[in-house]
């Protein structure tokens, strides 16, 4: 999974994908000049080239809301910090720092209160087991 962040496209031509099962947003859309479908997960990272609006369904639905349960790196001007990611709206990424060695998966971090706004896209991220 690429964690590089992506150009926002026009937001004249995106639109929320909602799961047809649950109703759950888990991306956008970006319709493209020749009748194509682009799928962005909810971070704003292209996932794929344009295709048809069935198959760019499919892409968001495969990812669902996992990456909210995935560990992430932060870069900050320290180096990488661990952190989950606690909320997602079409701007902006808040996460936490995590608490190593945690037997669940869930966004337990030290400061239970505090979090890092992160502006989306960002080049900021990347999934923890991800090559750098």
């Amino acid at each position: 999974m690429s964690t590089g962040a992506s150009p926002r496209p026009d937001a004249a031509d995106v639109f929320d994908h909602l799961r047809a099962e649950d109703g759950e947003h888990v991306g956008y859309m970006e319709m493209t000049a020749d009748g194509g479908f682009v799928p962005y997960d909810l971070l704003w990272q292209r996932r794929g080239e344009p295709m048809d609006l069935d198959e760019a369904e499919a892409v968001l639905d495969g990812i669902g809301l996992r990456l909210l349960a995935e560990d992430w790196l932060l870069q900050e001007e320290a180096g990488w910090t661990r952190v989950r990611i606690r909320e997602i709206d079409r701007d902006r990424v808040v996460v936490g720092r995590a608490i190593e060695n945690m037997s669940a998966h869930v966004a337990k971090a030290i400061d239970l209160v505090g979090g890092i706004d992160v502006a989306l896209p960002t080049d900021r991220l990347r999934l923890a087991g991800a090559a750098r």
